[in-house]
């Protein structure tokens, strides 16, 4: 039975949850008689296999360590974030003789040059077009940065005017009760008390208490 080991990642635009995808690892190795060893999971810290990451790092040392006959991941968007990391990994799997399979698509014929070749090409696209992405989304950014508009998904508490261009009060979300905690914060509670009381995780009051102000003075105008 051949030994394997699994990962996973959530890249900023995926739709397929950590925990989806750790299943459907799992369901393959049964279906195919592979016995997983374990799944390393970066979770959402990172975008790829990146050389930074801890669990990259413990999986990279497993193929490079001979140990394992492949590596099972979801899709092949999880292989690498990038054009050189995905070269990179390859060369490191046809050296180790290890197996890359995939969910969707089940093995990917790494020891043939040619498919080898168009996993490498077709990573060089997508990066690509990737960066493209990237950068009509920094200038969408700056374009409402220069009108003044806001940018990015609102806080807690907040929502898009009706024309998309600012962030109001969410009256009918959870608005009052930022400012309820706010209020807690002030005369005294800690934290974990507010979380408590009013169910806001201590990073998340955190970042309102940065934001009090534009908390307070919207509470006064809207």
């Amino acid at each position: 039975m051949a030994e394997v080991i699994g990962y996973t990642r959530l890249s900023q635009d995926s739709d397929t949850s950590i925990e989806r995808q750790k299943r459907h690892i799992r369901e393959y190795t049964d279906q195919h008689e592979m016995s997983l060893e374990r799944i390393y999971d970066d979770g959402e810290r990172t975008s790829g296999w990146d050389e930074s990451r801890e669990e990259y790092q413990k999986a990279r040392s497993r193929v490079q360590s001979g140990e394992i006959d492949a590596v099972v991941i979801n899709d092949k968007r999880r292989l690498a974030r990038d054009f050189d990391e995905t070269m990179r990994l390859i060369l490191d799997l046809r050296e180790y003789g290890v197996e890359a399979h995939t969910f969707e698509e089940g093995e990917l014929d790494l020891s043939d040059p040619v498919q080898a070749a168009v996993e490498v090409l077709q990573a060089a696209s997508e990066h690509e077009a990737k960066k493209k992405e990237i950068e009509r989304a920094r200038e969408a950014v700056q374009e409402r940065v220069d009108k003044g508009y806001d940018h990015g998904r609102p806080p807690i508490g907040f929502r898009f005017d009706n024309e998309g261009k600012q962030w109001v009060p969410d009256r009918n979300g959870q608005f009052e009760i930022v400012l309820e905690a706010i209020h807690m914060v002030e005369a005294g509670s800690t934290y974990r008390e507010v979380e408590d009381e009013l169910d806001i995780a201590p990073a998340t009051m955190s970042s309102i208490m940065d934001r009090r102000d534009q908390y307070l003075n919207a509470s006064k105008n809207g």
